[in-house]
């Protein structure tokens, strides 16, 4: 994944909030999910990450348009309260972002 200020490309950040018994069915379910979708149009990269404390998964992806995040949206993710992988959150914070800043030190 590329993180940039250039171009147009979105980030969507979308926060679970979870027990930590059920952190691991949610990320077995995002894996499982993502299977069905990760040759969108548009899509860039994705990328999981877990809390150490057990109490949240983020789900990190990059779009090439928000008109590429929309169409994969209506098309492929099921409602929140469905079978889909956020069944098994408390709670589901999903927002498109763009880059602001970024900072990388030299060679890396």
């Amino acid at each position: 994944m590329l993180i940039s200020r250039d171009g147009n490309l979105v980030a969507l950040i979308n926060v679970f909030e979870t027990q930590p018994e059920q952190q691991q069915e949610l990320i077995d379910r995002w894996l499982s999910y993502f299977e069905q979708g990760k040759e969108a149009p548009g899509l860039i990269g994705v990328a999981l990450h877990r809390s150490k404390d057990g109490t949240r998964v983020i789900n990190y992806a990059q779009w090439r348009s928000e008109a590429d995040f929309d169409h994969f949206r209506k098309e492929h993710l099921r409602p929140i309260d469905g079978p889909g992988p956020a069944a098994s959150a408390s709670r589901v914070d999903p927002h498109l972002y763009e880059v602001v800043y970024h900072y990388e030190t030299a060679g890396s």
